[in-house]
């Protein structure tokens, strides 16, 4: 005599297997459908990320710079690099975010290093202007203000695979050390 599963078993069996039946069809006809589905285009209101990178090199003036003992001159070379990423905004406007750092004073055998920390707005992928935060491990007053705000405007022109970027920047001080640079480079 063998065992006999009581009806209620076998109930439970057949629908286990019309569950597994369904999502067995089920399983194969949403690949078919959606393949079968026209893609639309892509939708051109996205928004993209772009950078752009590269050196950075030009002239730079600090205020009251002759009373600074390890300066030989206000007037000083500036060398950097520079990082930009921009939030493409549509037709005309990008939000700017850019990175810079930089060497002054070399050809005066000073180290005076900088980073700068932007953000702002690049109209029809050529006009920039941003704002953020300077900092600089030396304080020509002495008075450990290492932390300034930067202003920056520039144009960047395209030249073939790659581009010019021309820029001026302000940098304020509280004991009128302020400075300024004027910088060109090329981006890849």
């Amino acid at each position: 005599m063998g065992l006999q599963m009581p009806y209620f078993f076998k109930k439970e069996r057949i629908m286990i297997k019309k569950i597994v039946l369904c999502m067995l069809i089920i399983g194969t006809t949403i690949p078919t459908y959606a393949q079968a589905q026209p893609q639309p285009p892509p939708d051109k209101t996205e928004s993209e990320w772009k950078s752009r990178y590269g050196v950075r090199f030009g002239y730079s003036y600090l205020n009251k710079g002759e009373q600074v003992e390890s300066l030989s001159s206000p007037h000083s070379f500036l060398l950097g690099y520079e990082m930009q990423q921009t939030l493409d905004g549509g037709e005309w406007l990008d939000i700017l975010f850019v990175e810079n750092i930089s060497v002054g004073g070399l050809d005066q055998s000073v180290f005076s290093p900088s980073l700068s920390l932007l953000v702002g707005f690049e109209f029809a992928d050529r006009l920039q202007v941003a704002v953020g935060t300077n900092i600089s491990p030396v304080d020509p007053a002495d008075d450990d203000k290492y932390i300034h705000l930067i202003s920056a405007i520039g144009y960047t022109a395209a030249v073939g695979r790659f581009s010019l970027p021309i820029h001026l920047t302000f940098i304020p001080d509280v004991n009128g050390f302020w400075r300024c640079a004027a910088t060109a480079g090329v981006n890849w």
